[in-house]
């Protein structure tokens, strides 16, 4: 069935105030506020006919995505979400008729992922129905249309691209559109350093992710087990480009300065290409003056609670007044 929601050819923007050198390519813009769009619209689109419901698993917005595509073609979903996904995000999956299911541990804890992912394929085999997920491990028809982000960058392809790396799909998409056309970019990957699987196992030069407890608080960048965490480890070392393991502090402070400097309202998993790009070029890594682009993958919308604490930072007043003729006569008095 052919299935969507006007998904695609997101705005490529040039930095404002941080770098002249860099660009942010807006995912956020998507139907349902991420890249998750790409995938969720190409992989339902590859069913010949609408299942009776589908299993999926989600930190957030994989799942509200599929809840929006699913309520579109006329099918039910079941969710299994990150215990500690965003309200906003899971709000958007129940509004759209989907069944979330919040368990304890679920993209935390490595035993407990993998105990609930079996449970899962289990279930998918039991009843017949589709299992999404979005890696390449389980749905790489869906996968491949997050290779369309490299198609649209192509045009003037960067030197560089940096990408928050969670279970590892968006990596080894970006890797693999660049690698179809034939163009040399180095993509980096950012991990939180309280869950970089890739980026521990990239810096031990080790053959398999390094699997481990999550302490992040960025959820969307949450996934302990090994997805397509291997998988991306393997593209990282053939394609040459960077791990990176940020702090969530510097996550946030990415954030905060999309918001004040660049005007770009973004989820802390959506600021950690920048955060990267920021940690790579203070190092010398990676030249300030080289073309780089980073991916801002989900909408700020999705996650209220964080972007209360970035606005809670910074020193744009909320002013209480009688009247706005009081409210501007005590500005006048102030200059």
């Amino acid at each position: 069935m052919r299935l969507t929601l006007g998904e695609g050819n997101t705005p490529l923007v040039a930095s404002a105030r941080i770098a002249p050198a860099l660009a942010f390519k807006l995912e956020y813009t998507n139907p349902t506020g991420s890249y998750k769009d790409r995938f969720i619209q190409r992989e339902l689109s590859a069913y010949a006919a609408a299942p009776p419901f589908v299993l999926a698993t989600s930190s957030g917005n994989t799942g509200a995505s599929l809840a929006a595509y699913a309520a579109r073609a006329g099918f039910r979903c079941l969710i299994c979400a990150h215990p500690e996904a965003p309200a906003g995000k899971v709000t958007q999956m129940r509004a759209h008729g989907a069944t979330v299911v919040r368990i304890p541990g679920f993209s935390v804890d490595a035993a407990v992922t993998a105990a609930v992912f079996a449970d899962l394929d289990r279930w998918r085999q039991a009843q017949g129905v589709p299992l999404v997920v979005s890696a390449f491990r389980y749905c790489p028809v869906g996968m491949a249309g997050v290779e369309t982000i490299a198609d649209e960058l192509a045009i003037n392809a960067p030197r560089h691209v940096f990408v928050p790396a969670g279970g590892g799909g968006l990596y080894v998409a970006m890797v693999r559109g660049f690698t179809r056309l034939g163009l040399d970019v180095k993509v980096h990957a950012v991990q939180p350093s309280g869950c970089a699987t890739v980026v521990e196992a990239w810096r031990k030069r080790q053959a398999h992710a390094e699997l481990m407890a999550s302490t992040t608080q960025i959820s969307g960048l949450s996934v302990p087990s090994d997805v397509d965490a291997t998988l991306a480890l393997e593209h990282l070392y053939a394609n040459g480009g960077l791990g990176i393991a940020v702090s969530d502090e510097a996550v946030w402070a990415a954030q905060r300065r999309l918001l004040r400097e660049e005007g770009i309202f973004t989820e802390p998993a959506g600021a950690a290409a920048l955060a990267g790009w920021l940690q790579a070029t203070e190092a010398g890594l990676v030249p300030r003056d080289e073309s780089a682009v980073c991916l801002v993958t989900g909408h700020g919308a999705k996650d209220n609670a964080s972007l209360e604490a970035a606005a809670a930072q910074v020193d744009s007043p909320l002013v209480a007044a009688r009247d706005l003729s009081e409210f501007l006569n005590r500005q006048a008095h102030a200059q």
